[in-house]
């Protein structure tokens, strides 16, 4: 038997309480469904009852991390939390494991430079601040955020900043408020990092420092409503803003305004397409429908796919794994990528900056020539408005 095998499992009183005081993991029966939902699971890259079970009784062995490929392969889809009978948080339960990883030291390599660059630059591509607002090449007048006195703040988030492909979504809804005559502000270089890298890996403290200067920097603006491009700024700024101001989806206010009436859409229909939910918009926040309002709104027949909505299969990029290198065989975006091809739609439509540079990674993605997109350049294009 491997060493790794034969090593016992001690039992921590401290860490147990830990564990309860934090999470909700004492209600666990270990019934395995956790297990039997989990997407990862079937590829063998993460048990999940045994990840609990394994945190429930301590694990305290030196120099080893509570199951620590599993825990670290985790992309907190939350799939475990739908099918959970005893209603688990079980994605707070890998966030606080990971928390005690880091407490003993034993993360996976490349996450410390990770959690230095937030910590030194605010965001986990290692760019500086100043050009957060690179961006904005080509927006004027409305477009540019200069509302003076709006209490209305969309917030780009870092991937919107600086990630090329995601910066045209950018463009595409700072043009889409402008049509629509929703006066809003941007931050600019004063936009504070959400921390939803630090969160998603564990790192709570650096979190709430995150959190409180992205809570200071609203305030200063005048903030009562932010509106987020990414469903993980959407749910980090949620979770660390509590009620201080309201945070929204951007698809939740194009909805209301072409629903309203003050955006206008129309002109030649999408193509026929198919719409993933994103993990951090639909089963974290329940947000499934505007989405596919906006979407139908356009004229697009939406062919959804087999697994939809809280069962819709996760990209693969939540969890902290965008910055990591997958080793598993099959990517999960890979998967879906193909499921969407399977529909026959065209076009694979979300609303998630990570999704799609995960679907756009894949090896089939160009195949058949299927477009991925975000929701929000399905609209404008039905608008007339530029996303370049």
């Amino acid at each position: 038997m491997p060493e790794s095998e034969s090593r016992p499992i001690v039992w921590s009183d401290e860490l147990w309480d830990d564990l309860l005081r934090e999470t909700d993991a004492g209600v666990c029966y270990q019934c395995g469904t956790c297990t039997a939902t989990c997407p990862l699971a079937e590829r063998g890259a993460l048990n999940v009852r045994q990840l609990i079970r394994l945190g429930a009784f301590g694990s305290g062995v030196p120099g080893r991390a509570v199951d620590s490929p599993g825990l670290w392969s985790c992309t907190t889809c939350a799939q475990c939390n739908v099918g959970c009978p005893r209603g688990v948080d079980v994605v707070e339960v890998v966030r606080h494991l990971r928390g005690r990883a880091w407490k003993r030291n034993e993360v996976p390599a490349g996450l410390r430079p990770l959690l230095w660059a937030e910590f030194q630059d605010g965001n986990p591509y290692r760019m500086p601040p100043s050009q957060r607002t690179q961006w904005m090449r080509g927006l004027s007048g409305p477009a540019a955020g200069s509302s003076d006195g709006a209490s209305t703040v969309l917030y780009v988030g870092c991937t919107a900043s600086y990630d090329p492909r995601a910066q045209r979504t950018a463009r595409a809804l700072a043009r889409l408020l402008a049509a629509a005559d929703v006066p809003f502000r941007l931050l600019g270089e004063n936009e504070v990092c959400c921390g939803e890298t630090p969160r998603a890996l564990g790192a709570q403290g650096l979190f709430r420092d995150l959190s409180s200067r992205a809570a200071e920097s609203l305030r200063t603006a005048g903030a009562t409503r932010v509106v987020t491009i990414s469903p993980h700024c959407f749910d980090a700024l949620r979770a660390g803003l509590s009620n201080e101001v309201e945070v929204v989806h951007y698809s939740q206010l194009l909805d209301e305004l072409v629903s309203g009436g003050k955006l206008k859409v129309g002109g030649t229909p999408a193509p026929n397409l198919t719409y993933h939910d994103p993990c951090y918009l639909g089963r974290q926040h329940g947000v499934y429908e505007a989405p596919r309002r906006l979407l139908e709104s356009t004229g697009a027949k939406i062919l959804e796919m087999p697994r939809n909505r809280r069962w819709a299969l996760c990209c693969g990029g939540g969890g902290g794994n965008m910055w990591r290198e997958s080793d598993l065989e099959g990517r999960l975006a890979d998967e879906r990528v193909t499921e969407a091809r399977d529909t026959g739609a065209s076009v694979l439509a979300t609303a998630c900056p990570f999704c799609i540079t995960c679907f756009n990674g894949t090896e089939s993605a160009g195949t058949g020539r299927l477009e991925v997109v975000d929701v929000a350049e399905v609209v404008a294009r039905a608008a007339g408005v530029s996303s370049a």
